[in-house]
């Protein structure tokens, strides 16, 4: 039997099987909010049931106290929807667990996980033992001979806690995987074709604690890093400026078109086509989503020609700067934070992969759906960009118990845990 034929009996054998048991139920301790999910698969997944449970505002940067509070929630959680598994996978929280990319020298006969276990061990001063460790193998440095490797780690403690929640809520552990890995996973689907692994996408998951950094090759991961900048730290400093509490900080804040207060430009001559203006943050998101998803139906191949694919918005940049709308309030220095996070980010990749020059950003996460924020970041880093929202292509009737959370508006929040969903059950 050719390797070929046998690899397709055996992924079509993993999938079949997948099917029988269904797939697990994906859970999210996120900062913003507790969130589970499960889908039936296939090529066009369907929602079974999800459910969102917010953080409270005095828990959002107490991780400690935040875990403690969504694992007493979890069974209670779980019980209000109607899971149709008890298997479940769940996220190692990014703010809880290392990454950090380093390059060795392999010898022959040195095993590449036994450096990787030397080496976070002298990085975090503690005995590897006590650590749960992974690690990606990215390759080669340039013509040098060190590889370029992905590390990984979380504390054996939290994974243990992580694992008893799951069985406290009476659910079969069968996954544990990292937020980074995860969080690329929904967009296989348009990486899909043999060409697109020449495709270098930067994927920006903009949650409310931290932002999430994935550079891919294709659908390889080959840089990752967690920003600890978010969005309750541009609250934060809206509140500062307004002199009023966070969560009234927060509403005034995302009615922000532009998050950085500059001069207008200059008149420009008149074109043929103008860029289109932007419209409120919410309502264009909104909009250009529904776009995609009349165009589900279309082949892949016509979705590259100018098209975008089904959950992903119209091309940010390609929107002229509107005059600025909402408080007065300039969130320039935070942005700039981590916009320079974001440029350092692009830079080493550059260092390591100069013949990879980043094709496009794709934003995710919750405080994606600032469009204000996403546009700034996009023409600061002068590439075309889009906001993606897996979720918009998962199928469902309406009738399904999604208690907390409404998928009938864009949840960019969620690909993420829709990722969860397509990781594999290696436990």
């Amino acid at each position: 039997m050719a390797i070929g034929d046998w690899q397709k009996r055996v992924l079509g054998g993993a999938k079949g099987l997948m099917n029988q048991l269904g797939m697990p139920i994906a859970i999210d301790f996120g900062c913003s909010s507790l969130k589970l999910l499960q889908v039936q698969g296939g090529d066009a997944p369907t929602l079974v049931a999800a459910a969102c449970l917010p953080t409270p505002d005095d828990l959002v940067h107490d991780h400690s106290k935040r875990l403690a509070f969504q694992i007493e929630a979890l069974p209670k959680l779980v019980k209000s929807c109607g899971f149709k598994t008890r298997r479940a996978v769940c996220a190692i929280p990014s703010s809880q667990s290392f990454v950090r990319h380093m390059q060795f020298s392999v010898e022959p006969g040195v095993s590449l996980a036994a450096l990787v276990k030397t080496a976070l061990g002298q990085q975090l001063g503690c005995d590897p033992s006590a650590l749960v460790l992974r690690h990606i193998e990215v390759g080669q440095v340039g013509r040098t001979n060190k590889t370029e490797v992905i590390c990984m780690a979380a504390a054996r403690d939290l994974v243990g806690k992580l694992m008893n929640a799951m069985k406290a809520a009476k659910l079969e552990p069968v996954g544990m995987h990292m937020e980074c890995t995860a969080a690329i996973k929904p967009f296989d689907a348009i990486t899909r074709r043999e060409e697109d692994a020449n495709l270098t996408s930067v994927y920006l998951d903009m949650g409310a604690g931290t932002t999430n950094l994935m550079i891919a090759h294709g659908r390889n991961l080959v840089f990752t890093k967690n920003l600890p900048i978010g969005g309750r730290d541009l609250d934060a400093a809206a509140a500062k400026q307004l002199k009023v509490e966070l969560a009234e900080a927060r509403s005034e804040r995302l009615k922000l078109t532009e998050v950085v207060q500059v001069a207008p430009p200059p008149p420009a001559a008149a074109v043929a086509t103008e860029p289109k203006p932007v419209e409120s943050g919410f309502a264009l998101l909104a909009a250009g989503l529904r776009k995609s998803e009349t165009r589900a139906t279309a082949t892949l191949e016509d979705r590259r020609q100018g098209q975008p694919a089904p959950g992903l918005s119209e091309d940010l940049t390609q929107h002229s700067r509107r005059e600025f709308q909402g408080p007065r309030i300039n969130l320039g220095e935070t942005v700039e934070m981590l916009t320079d996070e974001i440029a350092g980010c692009l830079r080493y990749h550059e260092a390591v992969f100069p013949e990879r020059r980043v094709n496009r950003a794709i934003f995710m996460g919750g405080e994606s759906r600032h469009l204000g924020l996403a546009q700034h970041i996009a023409r600061t880093l002068r590439l075309p960009a889009q906001v993606a929202d897996p979720m918009a292509g998962v199928a469902r009737t309406g009738k399904e118990a999604t208690p907390g959370v409404d998928f009938r508006q864009p949840q960019p929040g969620w690909a993420m845990v829709l990722g969860l969903c397509m990781s594999p059950t290696d436990l």
